[in-house]
């Protein structure tokens, strides 16, 4: 019965009509399913890179210190900027850069992981100051979100070398810092020995 329908030229053709807008429905309903699939999927899979990516560097990090590619020590005289950030130690090992005019300084760092800590001293002199959302400054960035120093909260600085004829400083912070969107925050504890270069 089944082989007469489709011997049947009457049949054959509506058969195949239908035949060929099942396909069609079918595909559609892929299409739809699918368009849906990604819309869900896209945000998990760009999360799951971001990690992977991060874990990846990390495990590299690592590996470069133990086989000698990089040193275990975090910089060098003149060029380090180190912390304790949210209970975990940062390097910037990928690049500091120094900053000044004689009065003020901006070091930055970059870790080889891609997160980055900023520390702006406004006066240069011995003694302690003041870390604020007004005066001096710490940013720290890791992973697309930026965190601040925000209204009501106080850090401090403390310099114990402010060597303007060698453009030499050292000193020590430790700051909370604050992401505004996420309302998270991260405890932040460095030191800094850098020779700034003069900005113009």
């Amino acid at each position: 019965m089944h082989l007469e329908l489709w011997a049947s030229p009457a049949t054959t053709s509506r058969g195949s009509l239908l035949s060929i807008l099942w396909f069609v429905r079918t595909l559609e309903g892929l299409e739809r399913t699918t368009h849906m699939a990604i819309k869900r999927f896209t945000p998990l899979a760009l999360l799951a890179v971001s990690l992977l990516v991060v874990a990846c560097t990390k495990e590299s990090e690592e590996f470069a210190q133990s086989t000698g590619v990089l040193p275990t020590a975090c910089g060098s005289p003149g060029a380090r900027l180190q912390a304790t950030i949210a209970g975990d130690a940062y390097c910037a090992n990928g690049q500091v850069l120094a900053t000044g005019d004689g009065l003020s300084v901006i070091v930055t760092g970059v870790s080889i992981s891609g997160s980055t800590l900023v520390l702006q001293v406004d006066s240069i002199g011995l003694g302690t100051q003041f870390i604020t959302e007004a005066s001096n400054g710490l940013l720290y960035m890791e992973s697309g979100s930026s965190y601040v120093v925000l209204p009501g909260q106080v850090g401090s600085i403390t310099i114990t070398q402010a060597d303007t004829s060698a453009r030499a400083l050292k000193a020590s912070f430790a700051a909370n810092l604050g992401n505004e969107m996420s309302g998270q925050s991260v405890a932040v504890q460095g030191e800094v020995d850098v020779i700034w270069t003069e900005s113009e």
